[in-house]
Order: structure tokens, then C-alpha cells, then sequence
């Protein structure tokens, strides 16, 4: 069964310019998520998904990956992952595709491992990365995950929330093309620290990601 890693990318970013060749403790971004999956040995193919090939430019030169251009209209802020994972899927052969993003350096290769493992030997067609939140949540006026007709519990004995941390999903190839998406009815969910689940998008979220480094708390 092959094994594809899927690596969107494109160099300008409205909210944090350039992010993705930003130099992170001195190293450009993208060759954290991709020194990641050069340590997957299940997987058998990287690629690197973008509409300009400079980005190439910035990758450390003893990391494995494949090139593929992309269509520009896949560069408008309309465009959608949907259609990223479309277009992606036109251009490669594979029945189990790994979507991570570069966005999320402190994915650990392990995490990746576990995700594809689940979707091809286990009982779940799909996984992705979430972040668990054990708080007091509301939705729509109304609390989520206690009520005010039992007894006020203890933060340590609510149901905890989770959230798509939204740096790794993986799927088989099938299940997007009979329904357009990367979550299917019987996920994986593989719950990852904040730390791990750190993902950059602003000039804040970059700023603290050196910290952690700097910290040695990743």
C-alpha cells in the first residue's frame, strides 16, 4: 500500500508573510515538518505541493522530497484544503495520503507514524492530530460539557473538549474521493500536547515557537 506525504505550500501569507521560509531558531520552517517525515519510514513518497519552485531554495539539500508545481488558482484566498487535496490527488498515485502542515514544526515523527498505522492495519479510515481542552465550555448560549441542573463539577472531572489541532490528517485516497473530505465517519484521533500541537500563524504564534525552541521545551 503506498504511502504519500502531502506538503502544501505557498511563499505569501496575508496575516504572517513569507512563514513558511521564515527562519525558525536560524532554520527556515519548512524543513521542521520535513525533516519529520524523512524520519517516517513508512512513507514512501514526500512532496512538496507548490505554485513557485523557490521554495526548494530554502530546504536543507539531505532531505528526501519530490517537487510538484501546482496551479495558480490554487494561490487565491478562495481557494480551499478541499481543493488542495484534489488537485494533489489528480497529479500522484497513492491510497494512503498525509497531510501536513509546515505550519506545525513540532509534529513528532512518531505522532505521524501512529496516524498512518491506525488508518492502514487498524479499524479507522482516516486520523488527524487534536488538542484537548478540559475547561468549562459553551456553545450557542448554552454550557457544552456541564450542566446547571447537576452539581458544579471540578475542572478535573469535566468531559474535555477536542479540537482539530489541524497540522496532520491522514486518509485513504477513497474515502476523499467518494465524499471530499480528510475526516471520515470513523477517525483516529491522536490527542497531542500544546507543545507539539503548536501551529504558527501569526507573527505571535512564530515569536513563541522560538521561545519553546530556545526553552528546550519541544
Amino acid at each position: 500500500m503506498r504511502v504519500v506525504a502531502f506538503v502544501p505550500s505557498k511563499l505569501n501569507s496575508e496575516r504572517l508573510p513569507r512563514k513558511n521560509v521564515l527562519p525558525l531558531n536560524g532554520i527556515p520552517l519548512v524543513n521542521y515538518v520535513l525533516r519529520t517525515l524523512n524520519n517516517v519510514e513508512i512513507i514512501d513518497d514526500i512532496v512538496v505541493f507548490a505554485s513557485e519552485s523557490s521554495i526548494t531554495e530554502y530546504i536543507e539539500k539531505d532531505l528526501k522530497f519530490t517537487f510538484m508545481k501546482r496551479p495558480a488558482y490554487l494561490d487565491t484566498n478562495e481557494a480551499t484544503v478541499q481543493d488542495f487535496i484534489g488537485e494533489f490527488l489528480k497529479q500522484i498515485k497513492s491510497e494512503i495520503v498525509v497531510l501536513i502542515h509546515i505550519t506545525s514544526p513540532f509534529i513528532k515523527p512518531e505522532t505521524v507514524s501512529e496516524c498512518i498505522h491506525n488508518v492502514i492495519f487498524g479499524k479507522y479510515d482516516s486520523a488527524f492530530t487534536a488538542l484537548e481542552i478540559r475547561g468549562f465550555a459553551w456553545y450557542e448560549e448554552r454550557p457544552l460539557n456541564y450542566s446547571f441542573e447537576k452539581p458544579y463539577p471540578r475542572t478535573q472531572d469535566l468531559e474535555p473538549i477536542l479540537f482539530e489541532q489541524g497540522g496532520l490528517y491522514a486518509f485513504r485516497r477513497e474515502i476523499f474521493e467518494s465524499s471530499s473530505r480528510r475526516i471520515a465517519t470513523n477517525p483516529f484521533i491522536k490527542i497531542v500536547n500544546k507543545f507539539e500541537g503548536h501551529d504558527i500563524d501569526t507573527h505571535d504564534d512564530f515569536q513563541m515557537a522560538n521561545l519553546m525552541i530556545e526553552r528546550k521545551l519541544v
